[in-house]
């Protein structure tokens, strides 16, 4: 193998394998009609999905042409796009992003009725750019589930009858979460034998212990949450947290939010993105990848090798890094290169199996043996 095929193939197996085009299919249970109008009604997004769909604002309607504003959460990260989506009854459904941080992407769903099923493919084209550009970047494996995950509540959703919709919407809108099973149960059929109105339930929901608690003061919090929070305020902020932050990060990690979500929020927000140079970790980050690629990276490559050294992966040391320098000059053979290759292998910065099988890359699969 050549020098610059070495150097080719390296920067192939340490960057991040970019995903534009991938296809799903699947058979649900559900009548053609019935996941159609689910899949197909745009104002009600939010209520299926409520954690990644936080707004639908109808901009324009026509027969088969909606226009919306959608505000989208993934991972701590909000961003707001315009969707238009083009609607061919209980046959296709065109999602096409036409502004915002997605513009161009284009996700197409063809509806097959199978009996009593229906056979559901997906297309989708990701065009990604801004904050969201780091999920092209996540293994395909990853997005496939994510999406097979949001058509599973779709299915789920299309199960339930106006009874169970009732309750479950106005959970959403009293408690902003979705009917959990006891409750969707006990209220439906309460609904169901008329023996309460929506008007009752409604009432009862905000007379609920769930509704009246209050956001926890500092001291109310446990403290391996305040530890949490500080040390991400430490790692990523050069600080310790300050009361709001601490209050307001901490009553979200006890409400069900995420280390990583937590942390991809610190990540995003204007005070790290003013901390590139001078952090420890970051300008390391930033060295190392000019050392090895001669260039520096953006933002979103810094988050990304940010999050891989928060869990667990090793910086690259000054010896390998020395090595890729030199090698511009001739001065380090191929068999030290590729003592240099199987330590980042061997330290998981690097992932082998992901590389296509072929002649051009045999060198790298036999780092393995």
């Amino acid at each position: 193998m050549t020098s610059a095929e070495l150097d080719d193939n390296l920067f192939e197996l340490i960057l991040p394998k970019k995903i534009t085009d991938f296809e799903i299919s699947r058979v649900v249970d559900v009548p053609n009609n019935r996941i159609f109008n689910v899949m197909a009604d745009v104002e009600n997004f939010p209520n299926i999905l409520p954690k990644n769909i936080l707004s639908v604002n109808i901009l324009n309607k026509t027969e088969n042409v909606i226009i919306a504003e959608e505000e989208f959460s993934e991972a701590g990260i909000k961003t707001k796009l315009v969707v238009k989506h083009t609607i061919d009854p209980y046959s296709k459904h065109t999602i096409e992003i036409i502004d915002g941080d997605a513009k161009g992407t284009i996700i197409i769903q063809s509806f097959e009725p199978i009996d009593s099923q229906t056979k559901l493919t997906t297309n989708v084209h990701l065009d990604l750019h801004g904050i969201t550009s780091v999920v092209s970047f996540l293994p395909e494996s990853n997005l496939v589930h994510a999406l097979n995950t949001v058509i599973s509540h779709f299915v789920e959703y299309s199960k339930f009858d106006i009874y169970e919709r009732t309750v479950d919407s106005i959970y959403q809108q009293i408690l902003n979460r979705p009917a959990d099973n006891e409750g969707l149960l006990h209220y439906s059929t309460l609904l169901r034998a008329e023996q309460i109105t929506e008007q009752d339930l409604r009432e009862i929901l905000l007379n609920s212990e769930e509704k009246s608690m209050k956001v926890k003061a500092i001291d109310e919090l446990d403290n391996q949450t305040k530890i949490t929070i500080n040390d991400l305020y430490e790692k990523f902020l050069l600080r310790a947290a300050d009361p709001e932050g601490l209050k307001h990060f901490g009553n979200l990690y006890e409400n069900g939010a995420t280390y990583e979500e937590i942390r991809n929020i610190l990540l995003q927000s204007d005070e790290a993105s003013t901390l590139s140079t001078q952090h420890p970790v970051r300008s390391e980050i930033m060295i190392a990848y000019n050392l090895l690629f001669d260039e520096f990276p953006n933002r979103t490559v810094v988050d990304h090798y940010h999050k891989m050294v928060d869990d667990g992966y090793p910086l690259i040391p000054n010896w390998v890094k020395n090595i890729f320098k030199w090698r511009q000059t001739a001065v380090i053979s191929d068999a030290e290169s590729s003592n240099a290759i199987r330590f980042l292998y061997n330290e998981g910065i690097i992932i082998i199996d992901e590389i296509p099988s072929n002649d051009k890359l045999l060198e790298y699969k036999n780092l393995k043996k």
